[in-house]
């Protein structure tokens, strides 16, 4: 009596194996493959060859049955929501039961384009974060110059040439006699305009070089004082505080010759 009752098929049994030959004939009837409508309905084709064979312990809950019926009547041209409706409401309580997750899966069939927005999200995740990395191990893009190197790579205007440096107006040599020795001369030269000029003291060149126009020097010689300039016009010599006297005339090449200890009166000689 109970291989008898195990093998007796159940309400939902009958229904399921004669809705699944009706699914079945429609399917063919459009001559549509399994795995079409497996793509059509997102329901996975082994659950629908479970269908059509009315295989019910291979199948969920008839609640969830339900649903994957309607999507199949639907997608084949039958009234699936009348095949849904029509399916016995009582569960077998002895019948295997599909885990929640089975019963999800059932409803969600994986497909090659979720793999490929699976696929892509990893990809811009994986990109982000090593972008982070990257900005945080360089806070500045642009490199920076070193500020040493990158003021000797600025160029320098260079300053310009002097024959000889100008001491201030009125520069005495300390190392020489004063004015108050009897045997010693002090010499004033001033310039009323750009004039280039020599001057030897006791016999040694004392300066050499080109006078800006109103600047003045002073040397004291202990024996003589010679003095040769390009612009003699612009030259005035003092000897001992005396009288000043104009060189020579503008332009002009001159020569001045004064001896201290021969008590001479100052020379000018004209050069040519």
């Amino acid at each position: 009596m109970k291989e008898t009752a195990i093998n007796s098929p159940t309400p939902h049994q009958e229904y399921l194996a004669h809705i699944g030959s009706q699914l079945q004939q429609a399917r063919l009837a459009k001559d549509w493959s399994l795995a079409l409508v497996s793509r059509k309905t997102n329901i996975r084709q082994a659950l629908l060859e479970d269908i059509e064979a009315g295989r019910l312990g291979q199948l969920p809950e008839p609640v969830y049955l339900q649903g994957l019926l309607r999507r199949y009547g639907e997608c084949v041209g039958l009234d699936g929501l009348a095949i849904a409706q029509e399916f016995p409401q009582t569960a077998n309580q002895n019948r295997w039961q599909l885990p929640q997750w089975c019963q999800f899966i059932a409803y969600f069939q994986l497909r090659p384009s979720h793999l490929y927005v699976a696929y892509l999200l990893i990809i811009v995740t994986t990109v982000q974060s090593l972008g982070n990395i990257v900005r945080n191990q360089s806070p500045t893009a642009v490199p920076q110059l070193d500020p040493a190197l990158r003021e000797s790579r600025t160029p320098v205007p260079s300053p310009p040439i002097v024959s000889n440096p100008q001491p201030s107006p009125r520069a005495t040599n300390s190392s020489t006699p004063t004015a108050n020795s009897n045997e010693s001369v002090v010499v004033d030269i001033r310039a009323q305009d750009v004039a280039w000029m020599r001057v030897e003291i006791d016999g040694k060149t004392a300066f050499e070089g080109t006078l800006p126009k109103g600047s003045q020097k002073q040397w004291v010689a202990d024996e003589s004082v010679r003095v040769r300039s390009g612009n003699a016009g612009a030259v005035y010599i003092t000897i001992n505080d005396q009288k000043p006297h104009r060189l020579g005339e503008p332009g002009t090449v001159e020569e001045f010759t004064y001896q201290a200890k021969a008590d001479n009166k100052p020379k000018t000689q004209a050069s040519s």
